[in-house]
């Protein structure tokens, strides 16, 4: 008998080592495969042919290995259009629920966070002047940094001082950045 016999969605994300969001788009067909299909087939006890195609035995076949994730330290990566399907694991804390994560697609105005870098944010601390910040504008997602103005309002400053501040609202800012992951080598 394989271990699929009354097992929630949770306890099989966690057995299997991902998300259950992964299990929940696999279970109501708003996916059709996913690269985490071994996992979840060896926690299942059952063939991967079979949990991906409906064909072959149900029980057997080569099991396939795969390391286990730590789920509690996962963070999802939202772009310009929303929350993704992606995680990145924290580099340092358990995250909080509040914690993002983002990939810069292009260079920002802060030269601490090029394209390539992933920048995690924190969307429940207030920003402070000198606070690398990430924010929406014009639709796009950026790295800026925040200054506070003398009546307490807020604004985005690029590290080119020629160009002009930015007034930020509460809806453009996204969070302050807490961990910035990048490439160190030259190109």
């Amino acid at each position: 008998m394989s271990q699929a016999d009354d097992i929630s969605q949770t306890e099989l994300a966690e057995s299997a080592g991902v998300s259950q969001p992964t299990i929940w788009k696999l279970l109501n067909g708003k996916t059709r495969k996913s690269k985490e299909l071994p996992s979840i087939a060896a926690a299942l006890g059952v063939n991967m042919e079979w949990l991906a195609t409906g064909k072959g035995e149900v029980i057997g076949g080569e099991q396939i290995a795969s390391p286990r994730i730590d789920l509690s330290r996962m963070i999802p990566v939202w772009s310009d259009d929303g929350e993704t399907d992606d995680f990145v694991t924290s580099p340092g804390d358990k995250p909080a629920k509040s914690w993002r994560a983002y990939k810069m697609k292009r260079n920002s105005g802060v030269a601490e966070a090029p394209a390539g870098s992933i920048i995690i944010v924190d969307t429940s601390i207030e920003p402070g002047t000198g606070d690398i910040v990430l924010a929406m504008m014009s639709g796009k997602v950026s790295a800026y940094r925040y200054v506070t103005g003398a009546d307490g309002s807020g604004f985005l400053s690029v590290d080119d001082n020629r160009v002009p501040m930015a007034s930020v609202s509460s809806d453009s800012l996204i969070g302050v950045a807490i961990y910035l992951i990048r490439d160190l080598r030259t190109q």
